[in-house]
């Protein structure tokens, strides 16, 4: 049996490690798909096939969105041509994350017809409503002229952009089933507890990704407002630090901006490959976490050890994804609109 994960995240490659550590004793090829910015444990993998650079994309125009969905193309080729010793094998497996991603688009509905899909969360994309209809036209048609020009066919697929509705599909791995979307489909996602060394700090958690669906502006008018609920937070004056974490995706805003903000304060930026996660549970300790609907306050609360996590503080500016409401309120967060 042939495993085949696609791992283009840090957080991805940590959860599928976590699910290969519950099937130890499985016969079969773990084979991972990745870069070499990403950190994998060796011994779980078979084989490790590695694209020459980053997957992020941090475009911030039209022209700079086909250079980096062109680059990323030619990356995936070159691993499509690694995996076509796999291209006739019967009982083979694609671990992902979503269908909107051309390479996994590609390998589930075009590489080899008997390929079977699991799907692994990595965000807060299984907890509501997302079809290709969700996304912009010209982003999604800009992928599918320019990955079927390179011979990546990119199907324009039907259903939950998750892929846990296409028909070759039989599950997901999600944190939280009972508030995923299709419970009936999904299996509880494995996930470490942490503990925290807590820092009388504030860490907001960027979402760039918003800037180029929705508009800088738009994205920028909702930065001032989180930054005016920070302020409005009772603990503001007794802070003296403030981190601020980019997402890997999307425009970068003007830092020193952000950073006249807050005047006094040291304002920090945390520009780095490591996950989000680790960075909070090894290194900031943030006792109070400002956001939008950022996948990264679930996991931090799930994580969490549970006679720590009343000491959190979490705080939610639900200015993009209403949907997301019921599982915030679920865990008892701040939510401002």
């Amino acid at each position: 049996m042939i495993n085949i994960y696609i791992g283009i995240s840090n957080n991805q490659v940590s959860s599928y490690e976590e699910i290969l550590r519950l099937k130890e004793n499985t016969a079969s090829k773990n084979v991972l798909i990745s870069n070499k910015t990403i950190e994998n444990s060796c011994d779980l993998w078979d084989e490790v096939i590695y694209a020459d650079k980053s997957f992020n994309n941090q475009s911030n125009n039209d022209v700079s969105a086909i250079y980096n969905i062109t680059k990323k193309i030619l990356q995936y080729k070159q691993v499509v041509k690694k995996l076509k010793k796999y291209k006739h094998e019967k009982n083979t497996t694609l671990y992902f994350t979503y269908v909107e991603d051309i390479l996994t688009n590609y390998l589930l509905y075009s590489f080899n017809k008997n390929i079977k899909g699991i799907v692994v969360e990595d965000g807060t994309l299984n907890y509501y409503p997302h079809t290709i209809n969700s996304l912009s036209k010209k982003k999604v048609y800009l992928k599918w002229i320019l990955s079927n020009f390179y011979g990546l066919r990119f199907k324009l697929y039907k259903g939950h952009s998750s892929g846990i509705e296409s028909k070759n599909v039989s599950k997901q791995y999600v944190r939280v089933p009972e508030l995923s979307m299709f419970p009936n489909k999904s299996e509880k996602l494995p996930y470490p507890k942490r503990t925290i060394s807590f820092t009388n700090t504030f860490l907001v958690i960027g979402q760039e990704g918003y800037i180029n669906q929705l508009g800088e502006k738009r994205y920028i008018d909702n930065l001032e407002y989180l930054v005016h609920l920070m302020k409005s937070n009772s603990n503001y004056t007794n802070i003296e630090t403030i981190y601020y974490k980019p997402h890997r995706h999307g425009k970068r805003i003007n830092f020193d901006w952000f950073k006249k903000q807050f005047n006094s304060k040291e304002v920090i930026c945390l520009e780095s490959d490591e996950p989000l996660e680790d960075l909070y549970f090894n290194k900031l300790g943030s006792r109070y976490i400002f956001s939008f609907d950022s996948s990264a306050l679930l996991n931090i609360y799930l994580e969490s050890k549970d006679d720590q996590r009343d000491d959190l503080n979490f705080n939610v500016l639900l200015r993009y994804n209403y949907l997301l409401e019921p599982i915030f309120k679920k865990f008892k967060f701040n939510i401002f609109k």
